[in-house]
């Protein structure tokens, strides 16, 4: 059977498993990197690449205004369509990178910190990859082939990070290993998706539908500098306002939860998305797989990050060790953050579907704001005080779109009740034991890391129990995709896992 002759539903539950496995593998990885690094480089030159990144993510959406990420959107797309995209593509890319060096310095002067100078100009060039590299992703992401993508994706990083970065900073290279790593990371990703997609790359420079392409580009754009901004807006306050080794804490501890939080909405909104736009005349459809992934957040992804928040001074010195300390005071609230902001991303695809991106823009608009302003306030008293904002205003955001969304499609506030349910009890159930079993160890095994796996072991015990003794926490379809995703996998491990599910999936099939 052709890829279009293939049904919505089996394609989007192939993509979904390829999106997550291939991303819960890819997050591994990252998580092994990344702490290896910071152990490495310490919080100071670990920062000094956070302000880097900062100024590297902003450009990066001039460099790509969304027009490329309008293919996915679009229900018929030519060659024409993809040249015509491409050229613009590249166009912006050359500029971008023009433009950051010549403001390397400014840029360096802003954040009171000279060395970025120059990293600035090293990374300069990754704004022509992320801008070349844009149509092969969504072209990827428009098919659901996120089997491709996602081996593109834990290639490039195992390769930038592991093959090269964790070597340079052995070597002594500091912050230069991290730099060397993504900008390899960058430039082998942009190699494989585009021999995953291999689509044409003869410039064009006029198209008919450049408008309606642009109107769209540019409501992406908008919005997606809104986001970004009420994203970045306090690691730029901190990296200001304070100093390298702030910034360092904050950052690594921002990105120990926010890097598997970005892992999974990385797969999970374009599935949605693409999903969505294939059935934008059926909304039973786009409810039932946005109460899907709802579910799926609640039982999954929450009770990870309320575990980690329950035990975070423990996890940070287990991870990174004494030099990172500090950082625990920040852990704790952005874990609880993560997966509220998860429940608002997928609120995103639902909007765009069904033509209220432009009412997006509109609401974060004030709520970027807000963010700034509360930044700045809190910043004044600490890094603890900042990120507990940080907290609110996630649970703020979270809300109004959700409110929007679910009227949006008709869905009653019940039916999003009931599919969180079982998520959030299940979330209490594993933080306390976290918590209990930190506290109860705390004298008679002092070492970190054991006491860290003895946490694990009971939270992974907590939850076999739970799933075992406590049905109902799975929604009907959310045990119809898990009965999908059995078939799939190795028949022992299907086995083990039927077994755990087995009175969750009865109870929901009311069997």
């Amino acid at each position: 059977m052709s890829r279009s002759g293939e049904g919505l539903g089996a394609r989007s539950v192939s993509a979904f498993l390829w999106g997550g496995g291939g991303a819960f593998l890819r997050l591994f990885m990252q998580m092994g990197a990344q702490i290896v690094l910071a152990r490495l480089l310490g919080p100071a030159q670990y920062g000094l690449f956070a302000m880097s990144v900062v100024v590297m993510s902003f450009s990066a959406f001039f460099s790509d205004v969304g027009v490329a990420y309008g293919l996915i959107q679009r229900k018929q797309v030519d060659s024409t369509h993809i040249r015509f995209v491409f050229t613009l593509q590249i166009m912006l890319g050359l500029v971008i990178t023009g433009l950051l060096a010549i403001l390397s310095g400014p840029l360096a002067g802003f954040f009171h910190e000279p060395r970025l100078e120059a990293i600035i100009l090293v990374l300069a060039p990754l704004a022509l990859l992320q801008a070349a590299g844009a149509v092969s992703l969504n072209l990827l992401k428009r098919e659901l082939d996120f089997k491709a993508l996602q081996i593109a994706q834990t290639i490039a990083y195992f390769i930038g990070y592991v093959c090269l970065g964790i070597p340079l900073a052995l070597a002594g290279a500091g912050v230069w290993a991290l730099v060397a790593a993504w900008a390899t990371q960058s430039l082998v990703s942009l190699v494989l998706m585009y021999r995953a997609t291999r689509h044409p790359l003869a410039p064009l420079f006029r198209h008919p539908d450049a408008f309606s392409m642009g109107h769209f580009g540019g409501t992406v754009l908008l919005t997606n500098l809104t986001n970004w901004l009420i994203g970045n807006i306090d690691r730029t306050v901190v990296a200001r306002t304070l100093s390298s080794v702030s910034i360092g804490l904050y950052a690594n501890a921002y990105n120990l939860v926010n890097t598997p939080s970005n892992t999974i909405l990385s797969f999970m909104q374009p599935v949605l998305y693409s999903a969505c736009a294939k059935m934008q005349d059926d909304p039973q459809r786009i409810r039932k797989a946005y109460l899907l992934l709802m579910a799926g957040i609640a039982l999954v992804v929450m009770p990870v990050f309320v575990s980690m928040a329950a035990v975070s001074n423990t996890l940070v010195l287990a991870l990174y060790g004494q030099h990172w300390a500090q950082a625990n005071v920040v852990l704790r609230p952005i874990a609880l953050a993560m997966p509220i902001a998860l429940l608002w991303g997928i609120t995103t695809p639902v909007l765009w579907n069904t033509g209220r991106a432009t009412l997006e823009f509109k609401l974060q608009l004030p709520l970027a704001g807000l963010w700034l302003l509360g930044a700045l306030v809190a910043v004044q008293f600490s890094l603890a005080a900042l990120a507990w904002t940080v907290l609110g205003l996630f649970v703020l955001r979270t809300l109004v779109f959700t409110v929007l969304a679910i009227h949006q499609i008709g869905l009653p506030l019940t039916e999003c009740a009931r599919a969180l349910r079982g998520g959030v009890a299940l979330s209490l159930l594993t933080g306390f034991a976290a918590w209990g079993t930190d506290q109860f160890l705390a004298e008679l095994l002092p070492g970190n890391q054991a006491r860290l796996a003895a946490i694990i072991a009971v939270c992974g015990l907590t939850v076999t129990l739970a799933l075992r003794a406590l049905p109902g926490m799975l929604t009907l379809d959310l045990s119809s995709l898990l009965v999908s995703g059995l078939q799939r996998l190795p028949a022992r491990a299907a086995r083990l896992a039927g077994w755990l599910l087995a009175p969750q999936l009865r109870h929901a099939h009311g069997k």
